[in-house]
């Protein structure tokens, strides 16, 4: 055990923001790399399908083409299956996005790719304006979250990282920054509108509105630079056709609505999940009527965790590496809310039932026969969001929690 004096040293070097970022870093690039290597230390041949369908670059590799196919004018949302698996689910812009990377050699390519997912995470933390050691708390309690998304190379930390980066923009009256943030978020994945419930909180709606829809239709028409507007409606078409195919079949579903249907034996019905869907954007909505709280920056803060939990657990095939979404907005919640022995508990249950189950700590026969056959990973992000709509709807305590120093 540290001696008290050794203890604080330790404790204040690990809280050095050089520190963590070069922690976020190395395990960022290491996570590329490892992706490398599993590729050239497979046993199938190069190019087969067994080596297509194996790939630990398999998500990167649908990023990365379809730059190609959109500058080639290929549909990008057919199946490939001579360059990858599965299906590309992102709207046309997104190439965008990929191109500086999708320009490089592969390899060097997806390390990048995965450092520049975990440095948009760390500084958007960084931006918020809370308590230095409140940073250092999230930046700390999503780090095993963050590195399950960049070994699976997902696109979802900078998903989350825009969601912060919007919150922090309307913090600061940077009404057209948002925007530009939501719009680009929506245009990665659509969920990425719900961080629009956010310009409620703050003045200037109407001047919000129209940089919403002056961004919005600079990303959607941004293809222009390499199809035509025929092809442009086309690719739009794919993009709606493919989202709502996956959207039916739900595969990979650690939903709540799941959650609730798999420990409560009932057959999930179409019905039936947007039914529970519905329900959930009641309860997400209700909060409105505290507008006398809009301008508490605890209560802001929490609304930021609801949205980014809500995002999570209410998509209809979110999978495990998705949850780095949730976790970042269970960090947030904690560090907003009152510290008591409940919130806590809760904090340590999602740590060990969200971020540890999906990971090599965790005994693999209760993640095969309970988590994931129950979508227990959901579990603690669906009770902590029920407490955080409690906290911010009937709450009728003054919201006087510290946010920072």
């Amino acid at each position: 055990m540290l001696e008290p004096k050794k203890q604080n040293i330790f404790t204040s070097f690990i809280s050095k923001p050089y520190f963590i970022l070069l922690i976020y870093i190395v395990i960022a690039a290491g996570a590329g790399v490892q992706t490398y290597f599993q590729d050239i230390f497979s046993p199938f041949k190069v190019g087969s399908y067994d080596f297509i369908l194996h790939s630990s670059m398999n998500n990167y590799t649908i990023y990365q083409d379809s730059f190609f196919h959109l500058i080639q004018h290929k549909t990008m949302y057919d199946y490939h299956w001579s360059e990858y698996y599965d299906l590309y689910l992102y709207s046309p812009s997104f190439p965008f996005v990929i191109m500086p990377f999708a320009l490089l050699q592969k390899y060097i390519g997806v390390v990048l790719w995965c450092i520049f997912n975990a440095l948009a995470l760390y500084f958007a933390v960084r931006l918020l304006k809370i308590d230095e050691k409140k940073k250092v708390f999230i930046l700390w309690f999503i780090l095993l979250e963050l590195l399950t998304a960049i070994q699976n190379v997902q696109v979802n930390p900078l998903v989350s990282a825009l969601f912060i980066l919007t919150f922090v923009a309307f913090e600061r009256k940077r009404i057209g920054l948002a925007a530009l943030f939501i719009a680009s978020s929506m245009f990665i994945k659509i969920f990425g509108i719900v961080g629009a419930a956010l310009f409620i909180l703050y003045p200037q709606r109407l001047k919000f509105i129209g940089y919403m829809i002056f961004w919005s239709c600079i990303i959607f028409l941004s293809p222009l630079i390499f199809i035509s507007w025929g092809e442009l409606i086309k690719q739009y078409y794919g993009w709606y056709t493919t989202v709502i195919n996956l959207h039916s079949k739900n595969e990979g579903d650690f939903s709540a609505m799941q959650l609730l249907a798999s420990n409560l034996h009932f057959t999930l019905s179409d019905v039936g999940r947007y039914a529970m869907q519905g329900t959930a954007v009641i309860l997400f909505c209700i909060k409105y009527i505290r507008y006398k709280s809009f301008q508490h920056p605890q209560y802001k803060l929490l609304f930021l965790a609801s949205i980014l939990v809500w995002t999570t657990i209410f998509n209809n095939a979110v999978e495990s590496p998705s949850f780095i979404i949730a976790i970042t907005g269970v960090a947030i919640w904690y560090i907003a809310d009152e510290k008591n022995k409940l919130n806590l508990a809760l904090l340590i249950f999602a740590l060990i039932l969200t971020s540890l189950s999906h990971s090599d700590l965790f005994p693999r026969y209760l993640r095969d026969h309970f988590v994931d056959p129950y979508a227990l990973k959901c579990l603690p992000s669906f009770l902590i969001w029920l407490k955080i709509e409690y906290e911010l709807i009937f709450r009728k305590r003054k919201l006087s929690q510290p946010i920072h120093a």
